[in-house]
């Protein structure tokens, strides 16, 4: 019968059949498989599995410990292998987000994620050489992940375990019945009786998304894909929820957190949640998503109190490497004054993908094209908005107070007034990826959009700057609770391709901002972690020969 059914390709020699399969992804190895056993045994190869794992792992590793095979590597952490791939995360917790790095662990064979913070350094004040009334605060920040404890962590295998232990139908039982719509509980927490799990998100299909969608990431962030971050189920529902590998979204995912009272604490590795009851109903925690049954061994009675859910997205890593023609893109950290440190995305996007500046702009259209700004009634606007961020009675400001450094400044005769023949081009878009009480994360946090010879101010002679170009920009600001934003005038200094410096010319200060660097980010040492991890983690237990493809 198998003389019948051969094909040519059973005819080739065993090494170009192995080259042939090089070219396939994992997916399509784990439908050869079944088809006889040679075909088995050569897609089974680690030869073949090993640069599949690689391609998730952006350091690549050389051996898959403590896996047995790069292929047992790649089945334990299936589905879940864009988390590493993507790297980069940013949540949408009002209002200061959450941004973190996500990477292969290989001591303990997990997939962790941890918050990238930064501290400022050591602070000095000076002065502004152009005028003396400008304050300038140092900014030497240390950027460095959070290992206290991560904000995700998935053990190799725990994905095809609880799977295959438990056979329950989906959590919220009118969800699809899929392993995809699972929930997976995570050790995030040594506290007693503070929990997370892990929900794997769909893309909202972009012909659903309008300007008023509520969706992570915002429109203003270039992605491959968009989830809703609004939900009146508590993402219960099949349109949050994937029903099967190819609804996997790799742009998103969701970490729940919720504490829980019970008679001891419990590990279950999955959760599983039962209908509604009456005891449930009348304590007001039979809603959608507070648990009245776990699947765990925990005796008594379990009560979840309300929980916080946030959804994380990443955006194409093009869109934050820089490049030749794109020298100022990347992640960067920002000297936000009494707010602290925070994080932002520069982007240049290409001239077809530049989206309309922000209607509160558009007093500023004038000036950006090198005369003055607006209309009076644009400027009054800008006034007193800005007396609501400063906190300062009504009246305080008048529009000449607002118009410190607006104009061009006093020229030195070494001033280099005219521009540079091959000056940079384009737009500089900087959004921030964690936020703070009167910016929130997602917003813009500045806009230079020309800074090429449209929006060319000067060369900077003095000595803080020296060399450094000078653009029109504008900043963006707002009360509390984002209340009457509005972007003000100021002035971009490009000081190089991994340091910016903005004035902010209403508010008469310069801030900084400086390139982090992703690369010593991902080698930052794990060591004392690990170690701690490893002695509390037990040995995986054996894992499914195959891939999970519905």
């Amino acid at each position: 019968m198998m003389n019948d059914m051969a094909t040519p390709l059973l005819n080739l020699p065993t090494e170009l059949v192995q080259h042939i399969f090089t070219f396939l992804d994992a997916h399509d190895l784990a439908n050869v498989a079944p088809a006889c056993r040679r075909l088995r045994d050569i897609s089974y190869d680690d030869r073949i599995w090993h640069p599949i794992v690689n391609h998730f792992i952006p350091n690549g590793i050389s051996e898959p410990s403590p896996a047995k095979s790069f292929r047992e590597l790649y089945i334990g952490h299936h589905p879940h292998w864009f988390l590493t791939k993507q790297k980069i995360w940013f949540g949408d917790t009002e209002p200061m987000g959450k941004l973190l790095l996500a990477r292969f662990d290989q001591n303990t064979g997990a997939i962790t994620a941890h918050s990238i913070a930064a501290s400022r350094g050591p602070n000095t004040l000076s002065y502004w050489e152009k005028d003396p009334e400008v304050i300038i605060h140092s900014f030497e920040p240390r950027v460095m992940l959070d290992l206290h404890k991560p904000a995700m962590r998935l053990d190799l295998n725990t994905w095809q375990n609880q799977h295959s232990r438990n056979g329950n139908p989906s959590d919220r039982g009118y969800a699809p019945a899929s392993i995809y719509s699972k929930e997976i509980l995570m050790e995030t927490f040594s506290e007693s009786g503070l929990y997370s799990s892990f929900l794997l998100c769909r893309d909202l299909p972009k012909a659903a998304i309008k300007e008023q969608t509520a969706i992570w990431p915002p429109l203003r962030f270039p992605a491959s894909g968009r989830a809703r971050n609004d939900s009146k189920d508590r993402y219960s529902s099949a349109g949050h929820r994937p029903s099967s590998l190819d609804k996997v979204s790799q742009n998103n995912f969701r970490i729940r957190k919720w504490v829980e009272y019970t008679g001891r604490r419990t590990i279950p590795s999955w959760i599983t949640f039962s209908s509604g009851s009456s005891l449930s109903a009348a304590l007001g925690v039979g809603m959608p998503y507070f648990a009245n049954g776990l699947g765990s061994t925990a005796g008594g009675m379990d009560i979840r109190m309300p929980e916080d859910i946030t959804t994380y997205a990443s955006m194409p890593e093009s869109c934050y490497t820089s490049t030749p023609q794109k020298p100022w893109q990347g992640i960067w950290c920002g000297d936000y004054s009494g707010h602290g440190c925070e994080f932002l995305v520069i982007t240049q996007p290409d001239p077809d993908q530049e989206q309309p500046l922000p209607e509160r702009m558009d007093w500023l259209r004038e000036w950006f094209r090198g005369g003055r700004r607006g209309s009076v009634g644009s400027n009054q606007s800008f006034v007193s908005a800005m007396e609501e961020l400063l906190d300062l009675p009504e009246g305080t400001l008048t529009e000449a107070g607002t118009d410190v450094g607006y104009d061009s400044l006093p020229a030195s005769p070494s001033s280099a007034m005219l521009d540079v023949e091959d000056a940079p081009t384009g737009r500089i878009e900087a959004i921030k990826l964690t936020g703070d009480p009167n910016i929130p994360r997602g917003e813009y946090t500045f806009i230079a959009p020309d800074i090429g010879h449209g929006g060319f101010i000067r060369i900077a002679d003095e000595e803080m700057f020296q060399g450094a170009r000078v653009v029109r920009s504008a900043g963006h600001m707002a009360g509390r609770g984002f209340q009457r934003d509005q972007y003000t005038p100021s002035q971009l200094i490009m000081i190089s391709h991994d340091r910016l410096a903005q004035f902010w010319e209403g508010f008469g200060h310069i801030s900084y901002y400086q390139r982090v660097d992703l690369d010593a980010l991902m080698k930052f040492e794990t060591t004392t972690v690990a170690t701690r991890s490893r002695a509390s983690t037990p040995e995986p237990p054996e894992i499914s020969n195959e891939i999970e493809m519905g």
